[in-house]
């Protein structure tokens, strides 16, 4: 599982910044319905044949209906980007949160302005968290109502489209769209939103403003927010508080190196940090996987296996339909599933053996048996939904937050392949292996990853940094 939600969004973002996302204002040449429906075909035929998971959260029939509908709506000459804006929702409706839709290649328009601002949206509210458009940053914390003349409800309605996590989850598509630029993207690619811009604002007054701004170039915009919002230099760390009693483990990502040097593996970090955490004496233990869009698949597991001292089941299966396609035609890149890695059985679907997390896992040394308590959000996904859902099967810890983007079910990623259509150019990074979580025996595994103690935040919390999750886990902790 090493393509993640968040690595393809930052693959769309160096594509941005090297010019090669965006279409030109006038939206490009028109392609003609016969070319468009055929580029239509070959996607669904691609998804149908393998996408493991293709009905796993939307059923048969309901897909079939979402692809008719779609292709019925392809009688006219459109853009690419108009196709694309066709194809995305299409794509989201299937609900797996590592599949969606690339913008199409070649279209050179680096200097797009896009919406100077970035967003959060909180409660289906979009607001300023950062302002680029003037020196005194007046507007973060307002919430937008309207961008010219077009309101936050429709344009959080359209964006929700194309934005999901696994099965239903309720905070995905609101992350995701506050998230990797998708809002200031979607303005131009979905509602054709265009600078200037006008926007109509409540500020934290309750007062009633209007605002009008330039945009601002992609590489201008992340500058800006890299000198205003540093990032953590690395992956993961371990601090102690109360004189050690209580351990924070915080992993932003499960990638294979935790720092910038590539010296230090996740997989020695986490041991280290149990070694410290036994010789600490540590009582309570809390492990921040907030924002952790997943990784590689061992890292999971290994986590969970300091937590649990019997052996147990991590993945129950992982799958593929086939070793090669022939849509591979339009992936030029992709290449067989290797033989020895797979093993066709008598439902005709190839099994992987011996892959990370697959068969019984043992518990590793040093075991820490003391209170475990997990803090999740809209942005915790992929591997880190894979070993948060293990906590609540095994009854071994508390979850705190938001609900994840991810489910107890199972994922369809891994093995990708980018598909890009030949007449439209529109591209769909598919992931062909379908998980199989051992948590789908969890009897609420239909509700959703929903945390024992949710917390929500303003806008206002976030912008001075108020951390109420690890408040109310500090709590917890220091409880008898």
């Amino acid at each position: 599982m090493i393509s993640r939600y968040e690595a393809v969004c930052k693959g769309l973002v160096i594509l941005l910044a090297l010019g090669h996302v965006f279409p030109c204002p006038a939206g490009g040449q028109e392609v003609p319905p016969r070319l468009l429906q055929e580029d239509f075909q070959i996607l669904r035929h691609a998804l149908e044949m393998a996408h493991g998971g293709l009905y796993r959260y939307t059923s048969k029939a309901e897909m079939d209906r979402t692809f008719d509908q779609a292709y019925k709506k392809i009688d006219h000459p459109m853009t690419a980007l108009e196709f694309w804006a066709l194809v995305a929702p299409v794509v989201a409706h299937i609900k797996d949160g590592h599949l969606f839709t690339y913008w199409p290649e070649r279209f050179p328009f680096d200097q797009l302005p896009l919406l100077p601002l970035t967003v959060r949206v909180l409660d289906h509210r979009p607001f300023v968290y950062r302002d680029f458009s003037t020196d005194d940053h007046q507007l973060e914390g307002a919430e937008i109502l309207s961008i010219n003349g077009v309101s936050a409800k429709r344009i959080l309605k359209e964006m929700m489209t194309i934005h999901t996590g696994e099965d239903r989850s309720r905070t995905a598509a609101q992350y995701r769209i506050g998230h990797y630029w998708n809002f200031n993207v979607d303005l131009y690619g979905l509602l054709k939103l265009e600078s200037p811009f006008h926007a109509v604002y409540r500020n934290t007054h309750g007062e009633r403003h209007h605002a009008a701004m330039v945009g601002k170039t992609f590489p201008e915009l992340q500058a800006l927010s890299a000198a205003r919002d540093t990032r953590p230099s690395t992956m993961a760390d371990l601090k102690f508080l109360d004189e050690g009693r209580i351990a924070v483990l915080t992993v932003r990502s499960f990638e294979e190196y935790v720092e910038p040097q590539r010296k230090l593996t996740i997989h020695d970090f986490l041991q280290q940090s149990f070694e410290q955490i036994r010789d600490r004496q540590s009582s309570s233990l809390i492990i921040d996987v907030r924002d952790n869009s997943g990784g590689l698949d061992a890292p999971g597991a290994q986590l969970f296996s300091y937590l649990w001292d019997q052996p147990f089941e991590y993945y129950k299966d992982k799958t593929i339909n086939a070793r090669e396609f022939d849509f591979f035609k339009y992936a030029p890149d992709a290449k067989a599933v290797p033989e020895y890695r797979v093993e066709k059985r008598a439902d005709g679907k190839f099994h992987y053996h011996s892959d990370p997390g697959l068969g019984l896992q043992q518990p590793r040394q040093p075991h820490f048996g003391g209170k475990v308590f997990a803090l999740m959000n809209g942005g915790s996904f992929s591997t880190t939904c894979e070993f948060l859902s293990m906590l609540p099967l095994h009854k071994r810890g508390v979850l705190i937050g938001e609900e994840a983007a991810g489910g107890y079910y199972g994922c369809t990623c891994g093995f990708r392949v980018t598909l890009t259509l030949p007449n439209s150019n529109v591209r769909v990074p598919l992931g062909m292996v379908t998980y199989y979580y051992a948590a789908a025996d969890y009897k609420h595994a239909g509700r959703r990853m929903i945390p024992d103690y949710p917390v929500t935040h303003t806008i206002n919390e976030l912008l001075v940094g108020r951390d109420r999750d690890m408040e109310l886990a500090l709590s917890l902790a220091r409880s008898k």
